[in-house]
């Protein structure tokens, strides 16, 4: 439904403004300009036909369309994880249709504050949703991290780090991921966190911890024993950071600790799979009392309630930091 402002007592005076908790959706064809060019009335008719699938899931998914722009589609979502559910659906439907499989859409969602004024919608917010858009690949899904942390635990899907790019026109530094559908039940996603929440439908298994990890060890065990091997970052395939993250395996260390921020920021999204959106800040705060990456997994290890996922935490940590020397 329309957000519907509340009606002055003065008929003559101005509408109020207000400021509601937004989920921001943004989406637009990728090249649509040079596919335009080339072929108009093919392409104009799969744009009609993408308009379509959008709307019927934004119905479906409760998402307030608000804007058409061109070849763009703007909606708000008073729920973060129905936008980012219908940001999925909306692109696995385009998957499975070959008539539209030169046109691909970009998603941005971004959460934030949401000014409004007469039934429209303004703000920052708007502005950051389209910048991930934008950024995002064509056929994927980009998304803030206010949205991860909203969603993590509610969600069954991969998010993987995109980096913390420049927004056009805007001093924000935001914090970024890339959202893709879960692998098949059985099979581990080669990076990222698989969150194994759901709504409905059933959740993704994860494989048997003995099939591929010794023993689990004793608590005394978990707090002293040394990594495998040398714990330092995997390098991205992707990244879309400021020229000061993309320095190479040699990073500064973070603020207060040994461990720089990249490898904090792959702790934290492992983490998230057993504690969900705390999981964030209760890194960064071990990680002011465990400078050492060794350590610090081990520490965090001891938070997760059961032994199982204990371990299966510890060896997806050292796998993640793996392959680059440590600073």
């Amino acid at each position: 439904m329309p957000e519907s402002p509340p009606q002055s007592l003065n008929p003559g005076a101005p509408a109020l403004r207000r400021r509601r908790l937004r989920a921001v959706f943004a989406a637009d064809v990728a090249n649509f300009g040079g596919m335009v060019s080339i072929e108009e009335t093919r392409t104009l008719d799969s744009v009609w036909f993408v308009r379509r699938v959008a709307t019927e899931e934004l119905a479906t998914h409760g998402g307030w369309l608000f804007g058409l722009p061109g070849d763009g589609i703007f909606a708000l979502f008073e729920s973060t994880v129905d936008a980012v559910r219908c940001a999925l659906q909306i692109q696995a439907r385009l998957r499975d249709q070959p008539k539209v499989h030169a046109l691909k859409l970009r998603i941005g969602v971004h959460l934030g504050e949401v000014l409004f004024q007469d039934e429209l919608p303004f703000g920052e917010t708007l502005v950051i949703a389209s910048r991930l858009e934008s950024l995002a690949e064509p056929g994927g899904i980009l998304v803030s991290a206010a949205v991860l942390d909203a969603v993590a635990s509610h969600i069954a899907a991969i998010f993987s780090e995109s980096g913390v790019p420049r927004l056009k026109h805007s001093a924000r530094r935001i914090e970024t991921f890339t959202v893709s559908p879960p692998p098949p039940p059985g099979a581990r996603p080669a990076g990222g966190v698989l969150d194994r929440t759901v709504g409905p439908g059933p959740a993704i298994p994860r494989p048997p911890p003995a099939s591929r990890l010794p023993p689990t060890p004793d608590a005394d065990e978990i707090a002293t024993s040394p990594p495998a091997y040398p714990l330092a970052i995997e390098p991205r395939a992707k990244d879309v950071a400021a020229p000061a993250m993309e320095a190479g395996p040699a990073v500064a260390p973070a603020r207060g600790g040994g461990i720089d921020d990249a490898s904090l920021r792959r702790l934290a999204l492992l983490l998230t799979t057993h504690l969900g959106p705390m999981a964030r800040v209760l890194v960064r705060r071990k990680a002011m009392e465990n400078p050492d990456a060794a350590k610090l997994i081990m520490t965090l290890a001891k938070e997760i309630p059961t032994k199982a996922d204990q371990q299966v935490f510890i060896a997806d940590a050292r796998a993640s930091l793996a392959g680059v020397r440590q600073v």
